[in-house]
Parts: C-alpha cells; structure tokens; sequence
C-alpha cells in the first residue's frame, strides 16, 4: 500500500515521455512556413530524356575453314556455345516450349548443323548439366521454323524453364569406333602372369612391311606399376595384344624399382631407320622425369633409357614427363608436361631445337620453349588438367590434338578429358573453336547399349596416324571397372 504513490508518479513520468516521443515523431513535426521560390527559366523547361538505343548483341559467326585442312573434315558435335565452344560467351539457351508437341525452339542459329548424321545413323541429342547427366534425344528439325522436336529421355529430366541452358550432342558425326569395341578381342587380363589393371597406347609404328606395331604400356594395381609391351595388325583394325615385356623399371638406373614406365607419342624415325622413342620414367622419390630410348622396328633396344638433359624436363626436384615429337619445317618440335598436384595448375610446353641430340643430351640448339596449355589460364573444355597432346602433320600442316579434362562445371565435358584441334599458323597455335571435336559417348550407352564400357572420359595419351583417307587415333575410353579400356576410333578424310 506504501509504494502506491510511488507507483502512480512512475505511470505519470513515462506517459509524458511516451508524448514526447509521439511529439517528435517526423510524422508530426509542424512544418516550416512555405517561402515560395520562384524557378528560373531554365528549371521550368521540360527535362529531356534521353532514349536508350537498344545495343545489338554482335555473335561472331562459327568458325569456317578451308577446303582440304584437316579441321574441314571435322563437324561441331558437341555445339555448347551460339558461337565458341571454347569461349562459351554465348550459352544455348531455351526460348520456348510446346509441351503438347514435345518440342522446344532456342536461340541457336545454325539448326542445319543438327541434320549433320552419325556415321552409322546415330541421333543428336539435347543434354544438360554436368557429364550430361540430362539426355533427350532429337527426332526432328524444322529450320524454317525453328522448332525441334523432342523424343526419348534417357537419362535426367529435361529443364523446360526459358532461359534454361542445354548443349547439343552428336559424338557420331566425326568418328566411328573401330569395331564397335575395345581394340582386343577376346581381352587380355593377364600380361607376365600378373593380372593387369588397364592397358593405354603409346605410340604407333609403321614397319617397312607395311603392318604396324602399337607399343602398349600396361598398368599393374592401382598405377603402383606399368610396364611396355605391345600389340601387332595388318590393317589397323584388327589388333593381337602380345604378352612380350619390352621395357620396365626394374632395368632403368634413374627409375623407381617396380615402378612406372611408358611410352607416350609415336616413336620418331630417325636417319638411319631405327626408332626414337619417348618416355616418361617414375624416380625413386615418385617424381617423373622425362626420358627416351632407341628401338629397332623388331622392338630391340638399341639404346637404353636414356635421361632427357633439359634441366627444365630433368631431375628428381622436378615432376614432367615428354608427350610427342615431330620435325617440321626443318626443327626438331617436343611436348612436355609439367605435373602438379593441383589439376588447374597443370601445363604443356613445346620445345623447339635446330638438333635433336643436341636438344637432348646436352641442352643445346634450342630456338624456343613456351607453355601452350595452361590449366588455369585456359577456358572451355581446356580448363583443367593439360596433360596430353599428340602432332599430326597433313598435307603439309602441322596439327596438335590436344587434350583437356575440365573442371567441374555445367557442361557435358565436366571432368571428363576430350579432344580438340589446333592448327600451327608459324607463330603460334590456332584452336578450332569448336573443339572439343572428339568427345566419348557419355551416357548414350542408355540409347545405344553397344556403348555401355565407353562412357567415361577418353585418355592414356593418344597415338594418330593417317592412312588410306583416313585419320586413325588409339587411345582409351574410362569405364569404372578397369579405369580404361584401349581403343581405336577413325575419322573419314574424304
């Protein structure tokens, strides 16, 4: 009872601060008084705005090349871009859709390019997303129009918002695999009585009787070992895997014992017809170092293992390994990769030297020697891990298929390694714009069950050849189980 008027005082303290509070509120704060300013003359013209003028979007035009370059027998089968596949400035991109008929229009402008058939009558396709994890296969184009039309899903579900990004995907159109299978049948699992865990390619020889030899490292456990051996055909289609152990570690000084060896490129003939051939070795410390030895065309060592004395490419401080070489135009041309841990940071170098020995052994007569392939400087398909390139010369050019394996990222190529095309212009190395020009079938295997060990990514270092109208690439498509399985596929020439 003694506290109430102290209670009552409080009440009456905080209700005058609640109105001083209402009293300040802007919402009722008195105005000034309104002194009139007169505007001048200027301030009464009417304010001119000024129209935006819409800005075109300019889209460079596909890349176009000239009749009987190598690039011209190439189709764009994997179109990720309006303009560039490697640029990827300019995404496909939905703009409508018709679900009662199944189909969709986009703002890619060149529809003909989806008329473009597989070599055996293989669809194009729609994907999206990462290792297209979204495929609907393309039953119809009307280029009038620009309506396509829509069949199967056979993996995914299609995004149908507009806006939403897609590729279109056609593998088939620039080549066919040899045989529709691996390169051996049936396929070996056993190379001197060990069970082997993949074979790669590692570079193609054409003896002076006209069959051909593929020198084949094979991999023991997981990468633990890899030795050479190597396979025979007349033709280039029909292949015998030969368990006949050329080279391993255990008899390279400089070499890790029981540790890795391969080949990588084809062997360079030199002078005398004997065969010089690439390299790269696994040092006791895990480190690669880059190497070469000399074979005769009956695969007898002529010279052993031999380091390459290139300080860049040499010694266990330092983790590399040759990719090819060729002669061109008088020089001595080689690729080298430079490992890292991190797949971005990884590089391909070219060496040119005026002698090869010389290069080689003592670090001498070399004109040039730059990165062609960084990792993280790179964008498209090529921004990833550098770590394969191969030479090809045609009619009288000099190319590089050149391989990639992305980042993870949005697209199909996402962490998978595929193949494009660059052409020397004599001062640097020109890419065809729509590379990746040869991309493994991905998750076509749903629609094609032929393809169901060749879903993965295509590597173990490629080894070309051009015969009979014909450019032949062995290589490797990853499967799960083993990582790789060798393989040859054929572009038509003519």
């Amino acid at each position: 009872m003694g506290d109430a008027p102290t209670l009552s005082m409080k009440k009456k303290f905080l209700y005058s601060i609640f109105l001083l509070i209402i009293a300040c509120n802007s919402d009722n704060v008195v105005p000034e008084t309104n002194v009139e300013v007169i505007p001048t003359v200027e301030e009464t013209l009417p304010e001119v705005v000024e129209e935006e003028t819409p800005v075109e979007e300019v889209l460079v035009p596909e890349e176009v090349f000239p009749v009987g370059s190598l690039n011209s027998f190439f189709s764009n089968g994997l179109i990720s871009d309006r303009s560039n596949n490697i640029a990827r400035k300019n995404p496909i991109q939905l703009i409508e859709y018709d679900q009662v008929n199944n189909r969709i229009k986009t703002n890619y402008s060149y529809l003909e390019n989806l008329l473009v058939q597989g070599t055996n009558n293989q669809s194009w396709f729609v994907t999206q997303n990462a290792e297209a994890s979204t495929v609907v296969e393309i039953v119809s184009v009307d280029i009038t129009e620009g309506w396509i039309g829509l069949g199967n899903t056979y993996f995914g579900s299609l995004n149908t918002r507009i806006g939403a990004t897609l590729e279109f995907f056609n593998p088939f159109i620039n080549y066919e695999i040899i045989n529709d299978r691996p390169l051996f049948s049936p396929y070996p699992t056993v190379a001197s009585q060990e069970n082997l865990h993949y074979i790669q390619p590692g570079g193609l020889i054409e003896k002076s009787d006209g069959t051909f030899i593929l020198l084949t490292p094979v991999v023991f456990g997981p990468h633990a070992k890899r030795s050479i051996y190597y396979a025979s055909s007349t033709n280039l289609e029909d292949w015998t895997f030969h368990d006949d152990l050329i080279l391993e570690t255990m008899t390279i000084p400089f070499a890790k014992p029981s540790g890795n060896v391969f080949s990588t490129g084809n062997p360079y003939k030199l002078d005398d017809g004997s065969l010089l051939v690439l390299l790269g070795v696994q040092q006791p410390n895990n480190n690669y170092t880059s190497a070469y030895m000399i074979l005769d065309e009956d695969l007898n060592i002529l010279r052993q293992p031999t380091e390459i004395m290139i300080p860049e490419w040499n010694g266990l401080d330092q983790n590399s390994f040759p990719l090819s070489i060729t002669k061109f135009n008088n020089e001595y041309r080689l690729l080298f990769h430079r490992r890292n841990p991190s797949f971005i940071d990884r590089e391909i170098h070219e060496i040119v030297a005026t002698d090869l020995f010389d290069a080689l052994n003592l670090n001498q007569s070399i004109v040039s020697s730059n990165i062609i392939h960084k990792g993280n400087s790179s964008s498209g398909y090529l921004r990833g891990k550098a770590d394969d390139a191969s030479y090809m010369e045609f009619n009288s050019e000099l190319y590089l298929l050149l391989g990639g394996e992305e980042l993870g990222s949005t697209y199909l190529t996402s962490r998978n390694r595929e193949y494009g095309l660059a052409k020397w212009n004599g001062g640097s190395w020109d890419h065809d714009s729509r590379s990746p020009l040869l991309v493994n079938p991905v998750q076509l295997h749903k629609k094609y069950p032929a393809y169901n060990w060749a879903w993965d990514h295509m590597g173990a270092f490629v080894s070309p050849i051009i015969k009979n109208n014909t450019l032949y690439v062995f290589m490797a498509f990853g499967t799960d189980n083993p990582d790789y399985f060798i393989s040859g596929i054929k572009v038509s020439l003519n």
